[in-house]
């Protein structure tokens, strides 16, 4: 009895109501995509930043033992003069 009222009551809704619906279900599919898109966008940004870090934490690096071996370098000239 539950089944015979639930189609009937499917068959009596307004085909206007039904294109509304339709298109509803068409932005929130265009949505998803959207939002998986992103998702995805960030997951790949998030990857391509961290290499970036680990190279620019490199030169840091770097650049402190550049110093330190300068600075080691003009202290003795410096004594001298």
């Amino acid at each position: 009895m539950i089944m015979a009222i639930n189609e009937s009551l499917i068959y009596q809704i307004p085909s206007e109501l039904i294109a509304r619906a339709s298109t509803l279900i068409t932005i929130l599919e265009a949505l998803g995509g959207v939002i998986i898109f992103y998702i995805i966008f960030s997951i790949i940004n998030t990857i391509m930043n961290r290499k970036k870090n680990r190279k620019m934490d490199k030169i840091i690096y770097n650049l402190e033992e550049i110093k330190q071996i300068l600075t080691k370098k003009k202290s003795p000239s410096l004594k001298m003069e």
